[in-house]
Parts: C-alpha cells; structure tokens; sequence
C-alpha cells in the first residue's frame, strides 16, 4: 500500500479494544518531528550521557530473544529495548498513560499491541487506553496498525 492508501485505511478503521496500535514513525516526519531528540529522553541516564554525541540515527543488529529474528534498528532503540527499559523505574504507575503506552512499544520493538493487551501491562483499564488512542489527536505516533 502507498502511504495515502495506508491513511485512508487507518481512517476508516474504527478502534475496539482488541484493534492493534503501534507508533507510527511517518507520523512524526509528517509532523516535521525530530524522534531521535524526543527517544534520547526516553533512555536511562547511563544511556543518555553515552547518546549525547553518538549520531542516534546508526544502525545496529537486535536479536529479538523470543523469536531469534535479527533486525535492524537504530542504535538508540536497541539501548532501550536491551538495557534502558529493563531498569527499575522505566514505566512506573506515576508515568503519565501515553509516556507509558509509548514506552512500551519502545521496550517492545514497536510490536503491535491492543488496548487489551496495553492494559494487562500497564494494569490500567483498557476502554480509558483504548479512548486515550482513539481520539482524534495522534499522541507521540501511537496510532492503529494497518498491515501494508
């Protein structure tokens, strides 16, 4: 699908609990958006002082452990995904719901996930996730997954 075709499809879907989301990267180049900025703050202080004068755009191969495939992904999200999102404190139940949502598509490689699923997560409600991502502003990307 281009991606005017994958826009209309994403307008047409009308979110339930069990409609999967993920953030949606082209959203923040259409939002004329610097992710790499905004992911540096997500990192774990170790990690932030090393990323500091590291170009975060640099690939690097990432085992997924339960699956064994191996992707390419920036090394930023590699930090996240291997050591940052594991520490204590990385999504606490004080992190506001869409820092915490957003964490854990970081942490999850950018998985597809439903509300539902969100919700067994996070231990908060899944129709207040689902409401939260449904509504008419796009938070951080996070927006339904449309195979294409």
């Amino acid at each position: 699908m281009t991606p005017t075709q994958l826009e209309k499809a994403r307008q047409l879907v009308r979110p339930t609990l069990e409609t999967k989301f993920h953030i949606d990267y082209q959203w923040w180049d259409r939002a004329d958006r610097e992710m790499e900025v905004y992911l540096i703050g997500q990192l774990c202080h170790e990690h932030q002082a090393v990323y500091a004068n590291l170009d975060a755009k640099t690939m690097v191969d990432h085992v997924d452990a339960a699956t064994g495939e191996v992707r390419r992904v920036p090394g930023i999200q590699h930090a996240l995904i291997a050591h940052c999102a594991k520490q204590p404190g990385y999504v606490t139940p004080q992190t506001s719901l869409i820092n915490a949502v957003f964490r854990i598509f970081l942490a999850n490689g950018n998985t597809p996930l439903s509300a539902s699923e969100i919700g067994q997560r996070l231990g908060r409600p899944p129709m207040t996730i689902l409401r939260t991502l449904s509504s008419q502003r796009v938070y951080k990307g996070i927006r339904p997954y449309v195979e294409g």
